[in-house]
């Protein structure tokens, strides 16, 4: 019986060490994944609502209004300047009504001073005095989360530089944002969990969380706020949502705030006493039972607590497929039910975290293509245009190296439209635009201007050049007949040219003389190439 008892309870001393070993890493593991989460749907949220900031902030009702106060404010039209004002104040109120998330917005000038906001005292006063690098292409955070009481929520501020068409600073817009909204969250996340979640301020505040009597007035004494600080595993205190928890704090690398969560203590000291005590109720039957049920417990725990084991491991080398079979109904038993349970929520959260980062993916290329192109022929748009016009001075002024401006005309366009209907003036415009495709070579640009209008950039092109290269586009489209309804439309063009001199400044200035020489081949009989600079 000695001989027996001996390795069989020191069996079941090392099977009892076991189990408290793994019950205390699964509930540190289950914190940390869970506070991983929150802090990956935090960022989502984050950059979600920053991407709807740094859309408003390239809208045309921003930079145009922008653009007006700045061109009107050393002249003393103060009834342009406040009818400006009022618009933009108009259309931030309008967005503001359609984002849920967004509690105010304030525009600001290149002088940091208030020009609009949809809110009558806004929450940021001014933007940063200098942007830094990091802050021009994914903006910052004016005012780190806290409780407003304004709002009776928690906010966050987030603002963003303005920038022209020419990629000037023109100005800033803030948003207020209602980071209660992310409560909605954190309840569904929850009941993938036991624990309950708090996000706090820097200074120990809660800030949301998702046990009912968990709010804004709650919050840690500074010596647990200092203690939960210091330790990167969990550890045991006077918890928020419990009487007596075990937490682990993770604080956001991207938002200034602390998510803490927490399970119930007694409810983990419980199944721990509770395997205690059957451990001691084991080793009072051994002293009855022999050999073969210490041979027979050694082989029905120790295996399947090093599977959990080896499992857990797996889980942590970033194995989400793994799958336990369940096949006891005791401690062991509820533990792979658990472990299954969590690896499956974990499998659905990345699942819908991979599938939400790619439909983000797509529509940010449709976004971006839409926002450059030309619906209908698919050539550059006019806001393209300007750009590709102000990097074409900026290098011409670098390297000499000369471009021209072909400005191009359907003649009779709205006679030919008029007649034959809109059908056919879409299919007009469209074949004008192929030809110009097939006209210019890689390092050229081709831009529908507006309604019949098109232009044409070639680089690094004389005026000579130039002249040659509408001669062909002007005889190529000339000598394509389309057939309607059986009637044949001739069409021709009228086209301006003008070189790049060293005296622009702006992309209109290239635009007003290529407009001028269009007006000069109109004039001269249509159907003709005329150019400013001959």
């Amino acid at each position: 019986m000695i001989a027996t008892l001996l390795p069989t309870i020191g069996l079941g001393l090392l099977s009892f060490k076991q189990n408290e070993a793994l019950i205390s890493d699964s509930v540190t593991r289950e914190l940390r994944i869970l506070a991983d989460n929150i802090n990956r749907q935090l960022d989502q949220w984050a950059g979600e609502n920053t991407l709807a900031i740094r859309a408003l902030s390239t809208s045309n009702p921003v930079i145009e209004g922008l653009a007006t106060l700045k061109r009107f404010s050393d002249s003393e039209n103060t009834n342009a300047v406040k009818q400006t004002q009022s618009v933009m104040t108009s259309y931030l109120r309008s967005v503001e009504m359609k984002l849920d998330e967004v509690l105010e917005l304030t525009v600001f000038d290149n002088t940091r001073k208030i020009v609009a906001s949809s809110a009558s005292t806004p929450e940021v006063r001014e933007p940063p005095e200098q942007w830094t690098h990091a802050s021009l292409t994914s903006g910052t955070i004016a005012t780190p989360p806290a409780w407003n009481n304004r709002f009776a929520t928690a906010t966050i501020s987030i603002i963003y530089p303005v920038l022209s068409y020419d990629s000037q600073l023109i100005g800033a817009i803030a948003a207020t944002l209602d980071l209660g909204t992310f409560k909605n969250r954190l309840i569904e996340i929850k009941k993938f969990s036991s624990g309950e979640i708090a996000i706090l301020d820097r200074n120990g505040k809660v800030l949301l969380g998702s046990a009912p009597g968990v709010d804004h007035q709650a919050a840690l004494s500074p010596h647990q706020w200092e203690l939960i600080q210091m330790f990167d595993e969990s550890i045991s205190y006077d918890g928020l949502s419990y009487p007596k928890a075990i937490g682990l704090a993770y604080t956001s690398e991207n938002i200034p705030v602390t998510i803490l969560v927490e399970q119930d203590h007694s409810a983990i000291q419980a199944a721990w006493i509770k395997l205690r005590n059957r451990f001691l109720e084991f080793v009072g039957i051994l002293i009855i039972i022999v050999t073969g049920v210490a041979l027979y417990m050694g082989h029905s725990i120790v295996t399947p607590l090093k599977q959990l084991i080896n499992a857990v491991k797996g889980i942590v080398e970033g194995n989400l497929d793994i799958y336990l079979p369940a096949k006891r109904r005791d401690e062991v038993g509820q533990l792979t039910d658990m472990f299954n349970q969590m690896t499956d929520a974990l499998r659905n959260k990345h699942t819908e975290i991979m599938t939400a980062n790619q439909a983000m993916q797509q529509q940010n290329q449709l976004l971006q293509k839409l926002s450059i192109t030309d619906g209908l022929t698919g050539l550059y748009n006019r806001t393209k245009l300007n750009t590709i016009l102000s990097e074409q001075l900026a290098r011409f002024k670098r390297h000499d190296r000369p471009f021209c401006l072909l400005m191009i005309d359907v003649d009779y366009f709205k006679t030919i439209n008029d007649k034959l209907g809109h059908i056919v003036g879409d299919r007009i415009l469209v074949t004008v635009a192929s030809v110009l495709l097939k006209s210019i070579r890689t390092i050229d640009y081709a831009a529908r201007y507006g309604g019949d209008e098109f232009m044409v950039i070639l680089t690094e092109t004389s005026s000579s050049a130039a002249i040659k290269t509408a001669e062909r586009i002007r005889a190529e489209v000339s000598s394509a007949c389309l057939t309607f309804k059986e009637h044949p439309v001739h069409i021709t063009l009228s086209i301006g040219i003008t070189q790049s001199r060293h005296d622009d400044i702006t992309p209109n200035d290239l635009i007003a003389r290529a407009d001028a020489a269009l007006y000069e081949a109109k004039e001269s009989g249509r159907n003709r190439v005329h150019c400013a600079d001959a």
